[in-house]
Parts: structure tokens; C-alpha cells; sequence
């Protein structure tokens, strides 16, 4: 056992690892920086994949003679078993081992990018990413909670969180950039075989880098709580992705939301009967894991129908190519790679009840100047300004809310918490798309219907949508600011109690 150093080493059996215990005043662990490269590498083509996928769908369209709402399933579909399996996958990493969770989660979505390259109808790749989505939900939460493991000295700790989070903002904005270029100068296979390589990279680092960790406890999965809480989210999920232009007081979508509603409260009722829960409801004690969370939710939002609505009026309104329209994407992706590891830098000096708000708000300008978009604007003067702004408020948001999401947590309920936080992202950006994007359509059609001409009633539907995001930034800023804990150092609580983690012998002179 190891108590402070790591002083002793028991032999592992097959897997050449030797079982080191952490307690509060453990010395860092070896190799911590190199395991966070495997697991951020991961996180980036997760995270990636969610957009890259978005300027193919032409191409893929064309070839399979899709319709609209076969097509839409292509992205709803990753977007469905992700965001719905991610509590089922944060639990499964506590309990059974978090490093075996990313491994199997890396290996399911590799697998399944690589036969939807090749896939030889539509049917193929709708299933695949369905497939995808499900990998994502078993890796993402189980790299996100070993990080909160791995890393036992706060700053360091608050520094690999804000890498992390720095990340997932960064590899949205590349596969937007990416798919640009994929779609112009070669087959939109190759947006799926793109990720394969770098994952199965991933894979075979993460077997001698990345230290097993689990709940010292080892409780059984709470079978029925699982199943409520996955379906409860996962018909969620569905209900606003299918939502479409259908009103909010459609039969089918209030049947569909009631639904996921008492799914919820019946695993909420009945976590509570439970002596070891899936999700242990004190989890929400902790102020600065609810108000991550919430702003997840809130930004998450706003974020997917920026991405949305910004590229419709930079290919509809502007006439930028695919591979324009990426490329316009590249400033964002700068702002986002050289501003995040400066905010985590500031993390442990100013915390994040100043920074947190400081990005929202920095949203909230950005989203209100691309309120102004006219049908003669210009991607200098109208879209740039507004997009360098909502590039901030994501270097400061995706490294503020990991950390908070994370705060506190303990061996037991780190993968849960890792799960929550990433679910609330994923239910918030399907959130926003049925919400904020439908406002922009009813807009536009109600301006056309009074003969308004299209692309001005097309950009007045834009210019809603982004005045009502900007509005729900400004009321995440302000929770922000009144709720989030004063204390700067937040991660000092996350003092991982005595539990085991499997150190691989190889990372023993990589410091």
C-alpha cells in the first residue's frame, strides 16, 4: 500500500500494474500528465464528432436518396444514445472500473465510425451512429471522472480539468472546420474514417498510461434504477430532437415529454428507497456541482443553435461554400486554443465565481451583435465580432463548468457526477435546437406569410433566436454569480479519499 509516496509496489497479475492506495495526502501520481493527453485526445474526437458530421449530410443525402427526416437521424441518432446513456456509463465506470469502461466506450466507437465509413446504405450509417453515441456515453464520463483521480494536488487538478474542458470546446469548432474541407475535396466517408486512426491510438496508449480506478466499495448496479433514468432521459432527448415543427402542444410531443417527466420522478422516488443508489441524491448538496451543471445545461443551448444558425446564414445569406464556411470557423478555434490554458492558469488565483460569469457575459455581447445580421452583411463586420466573443465565453464556460461539475466529488460518485455533468450538455443542446431554432422558423414564417421577402425574413428568425439565446446566457451569468462558492481554489475539496488505483509500472519515470 501506498500512503503519501508511493513507497511499495505489489505485482499485478497480467496487466504489469502494481495497486497503489491515495489517500488525501498522496503525492502525484506518475505519469498523471501523459494519461490526461490519452484521455483528452479522446474527449477531442467524442466531442468532434458531434459536428463534423453536420456539412456532409448533403453528400450523404445525395448518395442514399434520403429524405428529410430519415437525414436527420444521422446526427439525432449519436446525439440520442449519448446524451441518454451517460448516467447508465458514468455508474458502470465507478463501479466496475473506469479505465475498462473508456477502453470499451474508445473501442465500440471506433469500430462503429469505421463501418460507417464503409457503410452501403443509409440504413448502416443511421445504425452506426447510434452505435457511436453509445461509445461516447460509456468513454466520456469514466475519462472525465479518472482525471479527478489521477490528479491529487488541487492546482494541478484545476489545470488538467481546464485542459479537459478547454478540449471539448476545441473539438467542436475543428469539426466544424474539418468537415469543410472533408466534404470539398473528398468522399464524406472520410469523415468517419477520419476518427478511427486517432482513437485506436488512444486505445492502445490508454492500456499502459491511463491507472484503473473504481468505488473502493464495489456495490451491485442498481438494475431498475438504471433502466428509469436512461429512459427517462433518452425519451427526453428524443422528444426534443423529433420535435421538428411540430407546435409545443402537440399531443405526440406532450405525451412524449409527460413521459420522460414520470420516468424521472419514479427513479428519483425510487433512489430514494435505495441503500445504494445509482445516483446518490446528496450528489446535488454541493452548490457549485448544481450551478455547473445548470450552466452546462443553459450554454449547451445556446451554443448548438449558435452553430446552427450561424452556418445557415453564412451558406444561405452570404453563399459561402462548405469549405468557406469551414474555414470561417478557424478564428473561433484560435481564440478557443490560446485562451483556455490561460483561463485555467487564472482558475486557481481568481476562481471560477469571476470567471464563470465573465464568459457568459462575454456571450451574451457576442450572441446580441449577431442579433444584428442583416441580409448585406458581411463576415468581417457582422459575423466576426459576434463569434470571437462566443469563442471566450466557450474557453471560459467548458473550463469553469467541468470544474464545477466535478467539485467535491469522492471515489464513489466521481463517474455519476462526470455523467450528470456531460448528460446536462447534451440535453441542453438538443434543448436548444428544438427551442431556439423553432423560434427562429416560426419567425420567418409568420415575416414571409406577410410577404416579407425570404432572406430578410430568414435573417429576422436568426436575429430572434440569438436575441432569446443571449437573454438565457445573461440569466446563466447572473445564477452564476449569486450561487457559485467564493473559495477560488473549488477542486482543494475533491481530496480523493484511501482507493485504489492501478498505476501502470511504465509510467514510473515519466513524471
Amino acid at each position: 500500500m501506498i500512503r503519501g509516496a508511493m513507497n511499495e509496489s505489489s505485482q499485478a497479475s497480467s496487466a504489469g500494474v502494481s495497486a497503489t492506495n491515495i489517500s488525501s495526502d498522496a503525492q502525484p501520481l506518475p505519469g498523471r500528465w501523459t494519461a490526461l493527453t490519452v484521455l483528452a485526445l479522446a474527449q477531442f474526437v467524442l466531442v468532434l464528432d458531434s459536428t463534423v458530421v453536420n456539412v456532409a449530410l448533403p453528400s450523404i443525402q445525395r448518395q442514399f436518396d434520403l429524405p428529410e427526416a430519415r437525414l436527420a437521424w444521422i446526427v439525432n441518432g449519436y446525439g440520442l444514445t449519448f446524451g441518454g446513456l451517460l448516467l447508465l456509463g458514468g455508474s458502470l465506470g465507478d463501479l466496475y472500473g473506469r479505465r475498462k469502461l473508456f477502453m470499451i466506450g474508445i473501442a465500440t466507437f471506433s469500430g462503429a465510425s469505421f463501418i460507417a465509413g464503409l457503410a452501403w446504405n443509409a440504413d448502416v450509417v443511421i445504425a452506426m451512429r447510434f452505435l457511436q453515441g453509445a461509445g461516447a456515453a460509456m468513454a466520456a464520463p469514466a475519462a472525465l471522472s479518472s482525471i479527478t483521480r489521477i490528479f491529487t494536488i488541487p492546482k494541478e487538478r484545476t489545470r488538467a480539468l481546464g485542459t479537459w474542458g478547454g478540449i471539448s470546446a476545441l473539438g467542436g469548432t475543428i469539426g466544424a472546420v474539418l468537415s469543410g474541407f472533408i466534404v470539398q475535396y473528398s468522399s464524406w466517408r472520410w469523415v468517419f474514417f477520419v476518427t478511427v486512426p486517432i482513437t485506436l491510438i488512444a486505445l492502445l496508449l490508454a492500456t499502459r498510461f491511463v491507472p484503473e480506478s473504481r468505488a473502493p466499495s464495489r456495490p451491485k448496479l442498481d438494475v431498475i434504477g438504471s433502466i428509469l433514468i436512461t429512459l427517462g432521459i433518452g425519451t427526453a432527448v428524443f422528444a426534443l430532437l423529433n420535435k421538428g415543427s411540430k407546435s409545443w402542444t402537440s399531443p405526440q410531443l406532450v405525451g412524449e415529454l409527460a413521459l420522460a417527466a414520470i420516468l424521472i420522478v419514479v427513479f428519483v422516488l425510487w433512489e430514494k428507497r435505495q441503500t445504494m443508489p445509482m445516483v446518490p441524491l446528496d450528489i446535488f448538496k454541493n452548490r457549485n456541482r448544481v450551478v455547473g451543471v445548470t450552466a452546462s445545461v443553459l450554454f449547451g443551448s445556446v451554443l448548438s443553435t449558435y452553430f446552427f444558425t450561424t452556418t445557415l446564414y453564412m451558406q444561405v445569406i452570404l453563399r459561402f461554400s462548405p469549405l468557406k464556411t469551414g474555414a470561417a470557423y478557424l478564428p473561433l478555434g484560435l481564440v478557443i486554443l490560446f485562451s483556455f490554458p490561460i483561463i485555467s492558469a487564472l482558475v486557481p488565483k481568481v476562481g471560477i465565481r469571476l470567471i464563470m460569469p465573465l464568459g457568459l457575459i462575454s456571450g451574451f455581447l457576442g450572441l446580441l451583435k449577431l442579433s444584428q445580421l442583416s441580409v448585406g452583411g458581411t463576415y468581417p463586420t457582422d459575423v466576426l465580432p459576434g463569434m470571437l466573443l462566443v469563442a471566450f465565453a466557450a474557453a471560459c464556460g467548458f473550463v469553469t463548468f467541468t470544474i464545477a461539475g466535478v467539485d467535491g466529488t469522492t471515489e464513489e460518485n466521481a463517474g455519476i457526477a462526470s455523467g450528470i455533468l456531460s448528460a446536462g450538455g447534451q440535453i441542453g443542446s438538443a434543448l436548444g435546437l428544438a427551442t431556439l431554432v423553432s423560434i427562429a422558423v416560426s419567425v420567418s414564417a409568420t415575416k414571409s406569410a406577410n410577404g416579407t421577402p425570404f432572406p430578410v425574413a430568414t435573417v429576422a428568425g436568426f436575429s430572434a433566436a440569438y436575441h432569446v439565446a443571449a437573454f438565457v446566457l445573461l440569466v446563466g451569468a447572473i445564477i452564476a454569480a449569486t450561487f457559485l462558492r467564493s473559495a477560488a481554489k473549488n477542486t482543494a475539496a475533491m481530496q480523493p479519499k484511501e482507493t485504489n488505483v492501478d498505476v501502470p509500472e511504465s509510467d514510473s519515470v515519466n513524471q
